[in-house]
């Protein structure tokens, strides 16, 4: 039975992008390319509880030992977990070859008060810069968090829009090797921007994380390992109806379901964030007549579980729970790779 196939033939639209300074706020600066010096600057310091200085001068490091930065959002799950990742690194620094930077921008629900009580609840004892200007944001092209960015010995930027420690960069290279060997011995190879990463293939081979949430329909709750059909192919469909991708994908998906049903089990997880969007959500599925049924993701709580980062995605599972690959572009192949998925977990 294979669990590898992970499809990435479109971008779509990001659900954890970063909100950048206001215009009024920003200094628009130009993004450094890999291979290129790093530009000095001074930065007011968020952990200053943990016994760091007040604001971090990165020309005292630039040129001298290498940098790893880690842009964070306070409260976002995979960011948190990351930092703390980074953390577990940091403990076995030696500060005479490499240093350790998160980076952070305050935003309505979280401002500084917020960030600082993070930190503390996550144990985190590296600086963490005030990004307020989105200044290194713009010139490390961070578009979502976590992202991680590592500067060289010599001061050039040599890998940038790291999403997750297990991200593959090359011949039994991660991220997280990367980082551990400008730790080990400030060296750094030359890897340069990375492609955009999906975590959520990260999933590929394990059982779904369970969760409850209440139909979209009649409000009744719902837990997936009830949703699950042994005898079947499962399939699990992340969407919003503010995602334009979703609004033409879905209907398409929806009249290939009508005339293709056996053998498949389909439901979907739609992204709500207040009663409106709710509201218009419902909507769009009644004019659409959906054949499966959807449940409302509050606030994004199941996305954050599975580590959705765009929409739509769709994740394969197979008769007894596990993932077995994630569909991240639909773009008129949902029938061709449902048909085929059935003739591998079902022998159809």
């Amino acid at each position: 039975m294979r669990r590898t196939l992970v499809l990435l033939t479109m971008l779509f639209v990001s659900l954890s992008v970063v909100a950048p300074a206001t215009a009024q706020q920003r200094r628009q600066v130009d993004p450094i390319l890999p291979g290129e010096p790093f530009v000095k600057g001074t930065f007011s310091n968020f952990n200053v509880q943990a016994g760091g200085p007040q604001t971090i001068d990165l020309g005292a490091s630039l040129g001298q030992r290498a940098i790893i930065f880690v842009y964070w959002v306070a409260g976002h799950d995979r960011a948190d977990k990351t930092l703390q990742q980074v953390q577990e690194i940091a403990n076995k620094l030696s500060a005479d070859r490499a240093v350790i930077y998160g980076v952070a921008i305050p935003r309505p629900g979280r401002e500084k008060a917020e960030i600082v009580k993070r930190l503390a609840e996550l144990e985190i004892k590296f600086p963490v810069l005030d990004d307020s200007n989105f200044i290194l944001g713009q010139q490390l092209r961070v578009q979502a968090v976590p992202n991680i960015s590592i500067i060289d010995r010599a001061g050039k930027l040599r890998l940038a829009n790291g999403a997750s420690l297990l991200q593959v960069i090359g011949y039994e290279q991660t991220v997280r090797t990367a980082i551990e060997r400008a730790v080990k011995d400030g060296e750094v190879g030359s890897y340069g921007y990375l492609e955009r990463y999906y975590p959520v293939t990260e999933l590929v081979g394990k059982e779904c994380p369970d969760f409850k949430a209440p139909l979209l329909s009649n409000s009744v709750e719902q837990r997936l390992s009830g949703l699950i059909k042994k005898d079947h192919v499962n399939v699990m469909i992340f969407w919003s109806v503010n995602c334009q991708h979703c609004r033409r994908e879905l209907p398409l998906i929806n009249a290939w379901l009508r005339q293709n049903q056996e053998g498949l089990n389909v439901f979907s997880a739609a992204g709500v964030s207040d009663e409106a969007t709710k509201a218009r959500t419902k909507e769009f599925c009644d004019i659409n007549k959906f054949v499966f049924p959807t449940l409302i993701d509050r606030d994004m709580k199941i996305s954050n579980l599975y580590q959705i980062t765009s929409t739509p995605t769709i994740l394969f599972i197979s008769p007894d729970g596990v993932i077995d690959s994630v569909l991240l572009s639909t773009d008129g192949d949902f029938g061709t790779i449902a048909t085929q998925k059935m003739k591998e977990l079902l022998g159809s």
